[in-house]
């Protein structure tokens, strides 16, 4: 057997209808879906990684794109190559969960390498290139001397992943350095959704203090009144 049929024998057998039923809905996409836990998908990728990613069938169901963007990116030699990958390849995203399994795999060495590409993504028309941009900053979030550039490149969307992806950027940047984002959400020039999304964010996790949440709680109050005058 090639390695292709033996690729997709280990689907066949790893996958599972129940988890098929739950992801459709989770994962948002046209494709169909197999259903394949996260740890199996893993393990897949790490086996097959050195397949020929052009024998992979693309848009025939959601997993088969997410294992050829997973394996491409490892396949790619330098960092020029991921970026062109992702870019050549975008149109085989159409779910937010290959954005954010595959993020990682651009292992840049430093903010400085990593700042060209976050803008190149961002400042793109497709969605999941945006979020991918997005994506980066949480290698970033704990340094506060990145704190003033990482803030410079929320704006405004109209794309939900995107929004969704800022906000829980933003409720890292709460966790880490409370007091310099509570002032900056307060002030800065972004809608009234994409604000309130991060801060339930914030509120959502466990690394806040109660006294933190409340104060939260105080500012999204604070907020919606405003937008109502």
């Amino acid at each position: 057997m090639d390695m292709y049929t033996n690729l997709l024998s280990d689907i066949e057998r790893l996958k599972s209808e129940k988890l098929k039923q739950f992801s459709k809905g989770i994962l948002n996409t046209k494709l169909d879906v197999i259903g394949l836990y996260t740890k199996d998908f893993r393990f897949l990728v790490k086996k097959y990684e050195s397949i020929d990613i052009e024998l992979i069938e693309l848009d025939k169901f959601y997993e088969l794109n997410s294992l050829y963007i997973n394996i491409g990116l490892k396949q790619c030699k330098t960092l020029n190559e991921k970026v062109d990958f992702i870019e050549k390849n975008i149109s085989h995203i159409d779910a937010w969960a290959i954005t954010d399994s595959s993020y990682q795999l651009f292992d840049f060495k430093d903010f400085d390498e990593a700042v060209p590409v976050i803008e190149r993504f961002i400042n793109d028309k497709h969605e999941f290139l945006i979020r991918y941009g997005y994506l980066f900053l949480f290698n970033y979030v704990k340094n506060p001397q990145y704190f003033k550039k990482i803030t410079s490149f929320f704006k405004n969307s109209d794309f939900y992943y995107v929004v969704m992806v800022e906000a829980w950027v933003i409720s890292y940047l709460f966790m880490f350095h409370f007091e310099k984002t509570f002032d900056y959400l307060k002030c800065a020039d972004l809608n009234l959704d994409l604000k309130i999304k991060s801060i339930q964010k914030a509120i959502d996790s466990y690394r806040l203090s109660k006294e933190q949440k409340d104060l939260l709680k105080k500012l999204r109050t604070e907020l919606r009144n405003s937008a109502k005058k």
